[in-house]
């Protein structure tokens, strides 16, 4: 499947047998085609079953395929404070997002730890979620009114819990910073 260039979240559109039929001396190239396009798994399957005429002899059989649309990603290099890594370990972590994920979930989904141990807990997700975002803040929606009212004193903070990357569908790239209060050591 990976030779024919088909990547999950591909539709098939249609099937096209080709098949080569002999009167005598006369070859004739027939093709014949199934549409599929916007059917569910149950419904491609049972299209092609009803297919017209024998694809089990057929030599060639062609798969039109339609990618509906490539979700968005956002590249991501999140610094944690020098003091939390072991020497000779980075502090520098690249990740990559989709739009439309909850900025806590997926950091906490690729490994990134936020344990700030002198920060407070967010009052909508009890835990400590805040992070401050040097590039790409235009690729996260918009503060709420609570938020901005919390982040009054640090414009580029924000609750993860309440960023959700890719706004409006967006690529691009973000660079934060996790685990606030242990930065005043670096």
């Amino acid at each position: 499947v990976a030779k024919a260039g088909i990547i999950p979240g591909d539709s098939i559109a249609k099937v096209t047998v080709t098949s080569v039929e002999r009167n005598g001396i006369v070859e004739e190239v027939i093709q014949r085609e199934q549409e599929c396009e916007c059917r569910d798994f149950d419904a491609t399957i049972e299209a092609l079953s009803v297919f017209p005429g024998e694809i089990s002899d057929t030599p060639q059989l062609i798969l039109g395929i339609k990618r509906l649309r490539r979700w968005p990603k956002i590249q991501m290099i999140v610094e944690y404070p020098k003091s939390q890594c072991a020497p000779g370990v980075s502090n520098i972590k690249e990740i990559e997002l989709f739009a439309g994920e909850n900025l806590q979930r997926a950091m906490l989904n690729r490994g990134i730890v936020m344990d700030d141990p002198e920060g407070g807990k967010c009052d909508f997700c009890g835990n400590k979620c805040v992070v401050s975002v040097s590039r790409g803040m235009t690729l996260l929606n918009p503060r709420s009114l609570t938020e901005e009212k919390l982040m009054k004193n640090n414009p580029t903070a924000r609750l993860a819990c309440k960023a959700v990357v890719g706004y409006n569908m967006q690529e691009g790239d973000v660079r934060l910073r996790v685990n606030l209060n242990q930065w005043k050591d670096n």
